[in-house]
């Protein structure tokens, strides 16, 4: 954005369209670096650019800190925000932990258990994402095209695709498979999400906190990890397919070296993948994109943890 800023106050004459701009920045060292116009750095965690939550004294003023700068005389200027408030100071002994417990899950590699097992930790959470809706007034569940009464059918489709790669969509969503499994998990993290952080009393959970507590203590994060594996699988056959060595595949999808050597001979014997799935991806490294969905199903400091995950509650 520090680069983009500056074209956009270029002259017109210059090609910029001659805009003042402004920005908030959480990495010092990359504003200083890139040196956009007018900034203000504040000293909050990453996902928080505006402060902690339930603050908006917090946050009103860094906005109105940041829109202020418009007036600055001269750039490139960054300013640091005078406040030392931190959202995350706060003693240990207060730790975060989930409003509710979710049931053991046993080892079982079913979808229709699966399913139940998605089944029971939604129904659990919706009366506190209900709670929190109640409270915040707004939620960020829809991108899919359906809302969070549809989380248990958005589940299923996660389940379907991760056990055999089935396509098919059900009526009612803005995305062909399979594109709308980005969507679905966009919509699903933000449900378990706003769910988790509605517990009264307590304090505000990290992004790291969330993180780690949806992708290693819930069902859902499993399925998560499940669902990636079965789009990268597609990608690395139409990788090697296409004649690509194992470096350069590692490269493409944005693996630790040495992962494509060590799964390509399980991935090509026994891909579970389908015949649908592969053409996308086929018609994903045509245009360049091969590896796009696989990186958006689980973030990058969570992929390598999924054994935390099977070591408390079992690989399926």
């Amino acid at each position: 954005m520090g680069v983009l800023s500056q074209y956009i106050e270029r002259a017109e004459k210059d090609g910029g369209a001659g805009i003042a701009t402004v920005q908030v920045s959480l990495i010092r060292p990359v504003t200083e670096a890139v040196r956009p116009p007018r900034a203000l750095w504040v000293p909050f965690p990453f996902g928080r650019p505006l402060g902690p939550p339930n603050r908006p004294d917090v946050q009103l003023d860094v906005l109105r800190q940041t829109l202020g700068l418009v007036d600055q005389p001269t750039a490139p200027a960054l300013i640091d925000y005078p406040d030392n408030v931190n959202g995350d100071d706060i003693p240990s002994e207060e730790g975060w932990s989930c409003p509710v417990t979710f049931p053991t899950v046993e080892p079982n590699t079913q979808s229709e258990y699966l399913k139940a097992q998605l089944r029971t930790e939604a129904q659990l959470l919706r009366p506190w994402f209900d709670e929190g809706l109640r409270v915040r007034g707004r939620t960020t569940v829809g991108t899919s095209g359906k809302g969070a009464d549809s989380i248990g059918e958005m589940l299923e489709i996660l389940v379907t695709f991760s056990v055999d790669a089935g396509m098919k969509v059900p009526d009612g969503y803005n995305h062909p498979m399979p594109q709308l499994l980005r969507h679905l998990v966009a919509d699903i993290r933000a449900f378990y999400s706003e769910a988790a952080i509605s517990k009264p009393g307590v304090r505000f959970p990290s992004p790291t906190d969330l993180e780690e507590w949806f992708f290693l203590e819930t069902v859902a994060g499993d399925v998560f990890y499940q669902v990636r594996e079965r789009l990268l699988s597609a990608d690395m056959i139409v990788l090697i397919a296409n004649g690509l060595d194992d470096d350069e595949i590692d490269s493409r999808l944005v693996l630790m070296a040495g992962t494509t050597t060590h799964m390509a001979d399980e991935v090509v014997r026994k891909p579970g993948i389908s015949r649908k799935l592969l053409q996308d991806s086929a018609e994903e490294f045509r245009a360049g994109l091969v590896g796009r969905l696989s990186r958006s199903i689980v973030p990058i400091v969570m992929r390598d943890r999924r054994s935390e995950r099977t070591k408390s509650a079992g690989a399926f």
